[in-house]
């Protein structure tokens, strides 16, 4: 019996499970995650009764692979639109119009990826540490416990580009290209237990100010009813405060909260700050993915695009088709 290409993917978000789906079907694949839940920034927070979507806010659906991937996940209501009441706050900006339907994952933002990894092999909380070539000629991983975790013929990076670029060994071919790709960073705070019944709006876009975004999360369809004011700062302020004490962000993002809507986000009955130190995509490689076939390597990721949840699927759905070419 012809034994099967085994293969090792880093990452467990929408491009990892994806990818993992894909591959399934002509090789023996197994995803490592280093965090206690698969989704990426595809993230849900739960605590003391409240439900914050603290990574991604939403996603669209353009391309036609998306949206048939989407479409049994749609008809079981494990995806429904969001339509909520648009604002726009701070100085020079117009409210904004959605044009196109935004999507959102029910009862979390992490559901369709938990839906779509139904059946595939994964490690949860096992970061790869390195990996080196076997005398025959295969990966071996180890994690950053130092245990092994076996050996492949490929390993498939879906991890931020930073972390790809460092994880990744010298031999690599696209280590050019990948060295361009960046990501910037963000904050997310999070407020349980307000009055948030005179808002007047479930979402506002927040300009020239540390906050770029603010939302009642509990508006979303299938969120819990705790009162969760979900608040995101803006990238740029996020990369010039990404080493600052964490107590002083909180502050800084509360006091701006204060004043730009009004809201005592300090008398909130749950606060928490999360930082994204690789939310949303700079520079691209100007490429869909980045593949070393002599080698056995590659990578992926919504860095290889837009940086949104569907710019990470069609990541993933390119370098799926082509590594089956061959496999």
């Amino acid at each position: 019996m012809t034994k099967r290409t085994r293969i090792a993917i880093i990452g467990a978000g929408i491009t990892g499970v994806h990818l993992g789906s894909r591959l399934s079907a002509v090789a023996d694949v197994k995803l490592f995650e280093k965090s206690r839940g698969i989704g990426g920034r595809m993230s849900t927070r739960r605590a003391e009764g409240f439900q914050f979507d603290h990574g991604a806010q939403y996603f669209t659906a353009h391309s036609k692979a998306f949206k048939e991937m989407l479409a049994p996940h749609i008809a079981a209501g494990r995806v429904a639109a969001w339509k909520p009441r648009l604002t726009s706050l701070g100085q020079g900006g117009a409210t904004p119009v959605w044009t196109a339907p935004r999507f959102v994952a029910v009862p979390g933002m992490n559901a369709l990826c938990k839906a779509m990894a139904e059946g595939l092999d994964i490690a949860l909380q096992t970061r790869i540490a390195q990996f080196a070539k076997t005398p025959a000629g295969r990966w071996t991983l180890t994690s950053e416990a130092g245990e092994p975790c076996g050996d492949f013929d490929w390993v498939v990076s879906t991890a931020p580009a930073e972390q790809t670029l460092r994880l990744m060994p010298d031999c690599f071919q696209e280590t050019t290209p990948l060295a361009k790709a960046q990501m910037l960073g963000c904050y997310s705070l999070m407020l349980g237990g307000l009055d948030l019944s005179d808002l007047g709006w479930d979402a506002a876009v927040v300009h020239d100010s540390p906050l770029s975004w603010v939302a009642v999360n509990h508006t979303k369809p299938g969120r819990a009813d705790a009162s969760s004011l979900m608040c995101q700062s803006s990238n740029l302020w996020a990369e010039t405060h990404m080493e600052d004490p964490s107590g002083e962000v909180q502050d800084a993002l509360l006091k701006t909260l204060r004043d730009v809507t009004g809201i005592a986000g300090e008398k909130a009955t749950y606060i928490s700050l999360h930082k994204w130190r690789f939310a949303k995509v700079d520079k691209t490689p100007a490429k869909p993915y980045l593949l070393d076939r002599t080698n056995g390597l590659a990578a992926a990721g919504d860095w290889c695009g837009a940086g949104r949840v569907e710019a990470g699927f069609e990541s993933a759905e390119a370098l799926a088709a082509e590594m089956c070419k061959n496999i």
